[in-house]
């Protein structure tokens, strides 16, 4: 990402995060947006505004304008371009909406099902009034004739269930791109978070709380691709926010868990994140201790480690992670200690008979050998 000089002047656009109104076009804000120079960035300072979505719609008008504007500087380019028109640029608006299409019109658009039935505006749902007002917004910002453009986006995903927010993370990406502007996004979402590109020039900055003041960045990672759906990405994973985090070292370790989860009717409850090695373990284990405050306001991580890289069973904790030492080299072992035995009705000598009694009823199975090794052991 390239810095900014000290001396640039920044030109930026705050979209408030409590988005009220209607989007319907209303030709008094449109008149006032014209008259009152300040209006606009001035309401907009407001947590919320009950005209928003009006102001949206207004600056459709304007949208037109900008990007016929925009076709007449770039004539070499956009004039011979006879695909580009501001028809590609409604096309990028309505690539977000599943349900509905805004078709221009004299007031700048209406708005009408997929098979071509009128919808009067107010009776849209909430989430689709969210996304044309912010793709107007966004596009309006994107093409005003100013340099150094910063886009200030507050809880863009308020109304948007994760799906919608990926799609809009997807349109702000590339109208960013495409445009060269810089975007700032303020979101309590993992689904905005996780819906940008493995490529993005992404820095994320956690922040618990108004007073502070200290900030650290981290950027995009295996370690966010695989630990956010814990944490609620996927519209299914809600539940995961109910049980924490326990990280593992291998897939084995995640189905002994997930099979104890599945036995405990409730008693136990963990989401098993799978982590890799070690050394990796380290690394993930720092993470949760640095962002799960963010997340939550009591937030209580676990780590389960085996005995491999160690003779010793205890091992401290570190911050909100709590860091955990089985006494075997591998965690299937657990299966056979005393505890498990006994919580499954079975001593070390009536298991011993059990697995005789299997033996000579399936003598030539592929694992008969390993069971005769698992009776010496025993």
């Amino acid at each position: 990402m390239r810095e900014l000089d000290s001396s640039t002047t920044l030109n930026t656009k705050y979209i408030s995060p409590e988005r009220g109104g209607t989007l319907k076009y209303d030709p008094n804000v449109d008149n006032t947006i014209a008259t009152n120079q300040g209006w606009l960035e001035n309401t907009r300072r407001q947590n919320r505004f009950e005209q928003f979505r009006q102001q949206s719609a207004a600056q459709f008008r304007s949208l037109e304008v900008l990007i016929l504007r925009e076709i007449e500087r770039n004539a070499d380019d956009k004039r011979n371009d006879h695909t580009y028109t501001f028809d590609c640029i409604l096309g990028q608006i309505n690539s977000l909406l599943p349900a509905i299409s805004l078709v221009r019109s004299d007031k700048g658009f209406s708005i009408q099902s997929k098979v071509g039935e009128p919808i009067p505006e107010e009776h849209i749902s909430s989430g689709e009034s969210e996304l044309i007002a912010l793709a107007i917004e966004v596009l309006v910002f994107s093409r005003s004739e100013t340099s150094n453009k910063i886009l200030l986006l507050d809880e863009p995903d308020v109304h948007l269930h994760p799906d919608l927010q990926h799609r809009f993370i997807g349109f702000v990406e590339l109208i960013a791109i495409e445009q060269g502007i810089k975007v700032v996004i303020a979101t309590h979402s993992t689904a905005i978070i996780s819906a940008f590109s493995e490529g993005s020039d992404l820095s994320i900055v956690p922040v618990s709380h108004k007073s502070q003041s200290q900030f650290s960045s981290f950027r995009r990672s295996n370690v966010c691709d695989e630990i956010l759906p814990i944490f609620g990405v996927h519209p299914l994973s809600s539940i995961f926010n109910r049980s924490p985090v326990v990280l593992v070292e291998g897939e084995d370790d995640k189905r002994v868990l997930e099979q104890a989860i599945r036995s405990s009717d409730g008693r136990l409850r963990l989401s098993p994140c799978v982590v890799g090695t070690v050394s990796e373990l380290n690394e993930w284990e720092a993470w949760l201790n640095q962002f799960l405050p963010v997340i939550y306001d009591e937030p209580k991580g676990y780590s389960l480690r085996d005995l491999d890289d160690s003779s010793q069973c205890e091992i401290e904790d570190l911050g909100v992670v709590c860091r955990i030492r089985i006494n075997c080299y591998s965690i299937e072992n657990l299966l056979l200690t005393e505890e498990c035995l006994n919580h499954h009705g079975f001593t070390e000598e009536s298991l011993k008979r059990e697995i005789i009694k299997w033996k000579e009823q399936f003598a030539l199975h592929q694992s008969a050998a390993e069971m005769s090794i698992l009776i010496l052991i025993r």
